[in-house]
């Protein structure tokens, strides 16, 4: 599976990135909204996931969340957060599921893999 995950977090970011593509998959990493949608423009095959903060410095993972579903409607996604007051605007959205930081790797793995 490739999976765009975006964090901006650079320790949160490294390890999610270690963890996924132990499980063999493809990862695309970036920190912000415009490296990700670089990665996305660089990256030939379709994405299968994203994964997103909800919070970003340079703004929202659910508003990113919602552009790429219009582009990719097939594109699963699912969030995380540590903030735990954004979370709901999240599920209201139906976009998918959120991991509440910090999780542990099996949580991680639980989402992708139900995804």
């Amino acid at each position: 599976m490739t999976i765009l995950v975006i964090e901006d977090d650079p320790a949160i970011l490294t390890l999610v990135e270690r963890l996924l593509t132990s499980r063999g998959h493809t990862v695309l990493a970036a920190s912000d909204s415009s490296q990700a949608s670089e990665a996305v423009r660089q990256h030939a095959p379709p994405l299968d996931m994203l994964l997103a903060d909800l919070v970003l410095a340079s703004g929202s993972g659910l508003d990113y969340a919602r552009s790429m579903k219009k582009t990719f409607p097939q594109l699963k996604v699912a969030f995380m957060t540590g903030w735990v007051h954004r979370a709901p605007a999240a599920q209201r959205s139906g976009l998918g599921p959120i991991l509440r930081k910090p999780f542990t790797a099996q949580e991680l793995f639980t989402v992708i893999e139900e995804a």
